[in-house]
C-alpha cells in the first residue's frame, strides 16, 4: 500500500503540471505585429472547435524540475470527443489511462492495480491541455496576452497572468491556423517549466462512445477523491 500512496504522489505531480500546462521558453518573446487580434484568436479556435465533433492526436511532453534539473519524458495518445468525453492511454513513463465522462474522472494504473476515482467532476478538472481551445477565453481573461508569433500557418500567444493564483508565471500557446487548433503548449512555474507537443492530429473519425466507457476491474482496488 506504501508503494500505490508513493505512486499516487508521483501520479499527482506529473499531472499537477499537465493542469497548469503549456510549455515554455526561457528567453522572452518580442511581440509580434499582427494583422489579427487576441480578441479574434479566440474567436476563431471557438468557432473551429463547435465544428468538431471528435479528435485524437498524439501526446509527447517534457518536464523539468526548476530545482534539481531533473526531467521526465511523457507520451501517450488523446481522444477526445464532444461535448466532454475524453480518454489518455499515457504509454511513458508507465502505462496509465485517463477517462473522463459525466461527471466522472478515472486514472487506471494496471501495473499497481489502482483506480483512482473522482466523482461529480468536469472537463475543467482533467489536465487543461485536453480542452485548451474551450479554456482559451479563461486564460484570455486572467493574463495580458501578446502575440509573439504570426505566419502564414500559424500563431503564437504569450500569457503573463495578472493575478497571482493563476497556476503559472508564463505561458504560451501555438496554434495552426489550418484548423486553429492548439498544436504546442508551454507553461513555466515556480516548480517545473513544461513543453508539450500534439502531433498526428485528426478530426471527425466517428470515434466509439464505448472507447470512452471503463469500469474497473475486479482485480484492482479503487480509491476515491481527487485524482490529479
Amino acid at each position: 500500500m506504501k508503494k500505490s500512496i508513493k505512486n499516487k504522489a508521483l501520479n499527482r505531480t506529473l499531472l499537477a503540471a499537465m493542469l497548469s500546462m503549456l510549455a515554455f521558453s526561457c528567453l522572452e518573446a518580442e511581440p509580434t505585429k499582427s494583422d489579427l487580434s487576441v480578441a479574434q484568436v479566440s474567436k476563431n479556435v471557438e468557432d473551429a472547435q463547435a465544428g468538431i465533433q471528435d479528435v485524437q492526436m498524439d501526446l509527447k511532453m517534457e518536464m523539468k524540475d526548476a530545482l534539481s534539473g531533473s526531467q521526465q519524458q511523457v507520451s501517450g495518445k488523446v481522444k477526445i470527443k464532444s461535448p466532454d468525453r475524453i480518454f489518455v492511454h499515457y504509454t511513458q513513463p508507465s502505462e496509465q489511462f485517463l477517462y473522463v465522462e459525466k461527471g466522472l474522472v478515472q486514472m487506471y494504473q494496471p501495473s499497481q492495480k489502482m483506480v483512482y476515482q473522482q466523482h461529480n467532476a468536469n472537463t475543467a478538472d482533467a489536465p487543461v491541455y485536453l480542452g485548451v481551445g474551450k479554456e482559451l477565453k479563461k486564460y484570455i481573461k486572467i493574463s495580458r496576452v501578446s502575440i509573439i508569433r504570426d505566419s502564414q500557418n500559424e500563431i503564437g500567444l504569450l500569457f503573463i497572468p495578472i493575478a497571482d493564483n493563476a497556476g503559472f508565471d508564463k505561458m504560451k500557446v501555438f496554434i495552426h491556423k489550418k484548423d486553429w487548433w492548439p498544436y504546442q503548449m508551454e507553461v513555466e512555474t515556480p516548480s517545473m517549466t513544461t513543453k508539450a507537443d500534439f502531433t498526428n492530429i485528426s478530426f471527425n473519425q466517428g470515434l466509439k462512445e464505448g472507447l470512452f466507457e471503463f469500469t474497473p476491474p475486479k482485480s484492482a482496488q479503487v480509491v476515491e477523491g481527487s485524482v490529479f
